[in-house]
């Protein structure tokens, strides 16, 4: 069903993107807006906006579609807002219904961590949480969940649960560390990478049950000249994984596919 209905968002771009005035060339630049604070998937290092997803997005649009690309990192509520108003063409996460109000999915992820629950090796109630295997067992513990503001799988996921919010996902993971909280629950690249940089990051243990599948998928505005493109991201998007350079890109940043 999730195949069909992004295959379905991939024709409705090429249809829109067809249909647009002044449809963008190769010279017009793509930009796209990211999570600036989302490491490994995005993140600022000495001033450069690096991470998987920009890495990725730049050899298959930029090399490969030969298209001029422009990365921008945001606190993430602004930059999903600015794809919304059509003041930048995309954005990479996952399509929830409220994005797909404004945006268009690309049918082939490019990335796909899995989503587990992050829990403090102290924290009284891991007996329990160990054993989990879905939200609803969570949910049976009545325990603290920790979530941050633009997290789109917490809100669609969550409702019921008493969650503490950080402003963004560092500040989340802070709260753990600190206690304020009993469960985060993310994807395993951007934890596992972060938690090792984290001070107090090695008291954080993963729970081995797959709550679920992120797809971080390439959403490109209604408004976007470049709207058009997106089969043939996915073309190529499709081939460039079946190559060793975009397992390179995993490992470099720690991770594997």
């Amino acid at each position: 069903m999730t195949h069909r209905r992004n295959f379905l968002h991939a024709g409705t771009a090429l249809a829109l993107g067809s249909a647009l005035p002044g449809r963008a060339d190769a010279a017009t630049p793509l930009r796209v807006a990211y999570f600036e604070t989302y490491s490994p998937l995005s993140f600022r290092q000495d001033g450069v906006l690096r991470g998987i997803l920009v890495d990725v997005i730049q050899e298959v649009a930029g090399k490969r579609l030969h298209l001029a690309v422009e990365h921008t990192g945001y606190p993430w509520n602004r930059a999903q807002m600015l794809v919304r108003n059509g003041e930048m063409d995309a954005i990479c996460t996952i399509a929830t219904p409220e994005r797909l109000e404004y945006a268009v999915a690309a049918q082939e992820p490019v990335v796909s961590p899995r989503r587990r629950i992050f829990v403090r090796n102290d924290n009284p109630l891991l007996p329990q949480i160990r054993q989990v295997k879905d939200l609803e067992g969570l949910r049976q513990l009545n325990i603290v969940m920790v979530s941050y503001v633009g997290n789109g799988w917490g809100k669609a996921n969550l409702g019921g649960f008493n969650v503490q919010e950080g402003i963004d996902f560092e500040s989340a993971l802070k709260m753990i560390v600190a206690k304020r909280g009993d469960v985060l629950i993310d994807n395993s690249f951007t934890m596992q990478y972060s938690l090792a940089r984290t001070e107090g990051g090695a008291d954080i243990l993963m729970m081995p049950a797959d709550l679920d599948q992120s797809n971080f998928q390439l959403l490109m505005s209604k408004k976007s000249p470049h709207l058009g493109i997106l089969p043939a991201f996915d073309a190529a998007l499709r081939k460039f994984k079946r190559t060793p350079q975009y397992t390179k890109i995993l490992q470099q940043y720690g991770v594997q596919a």
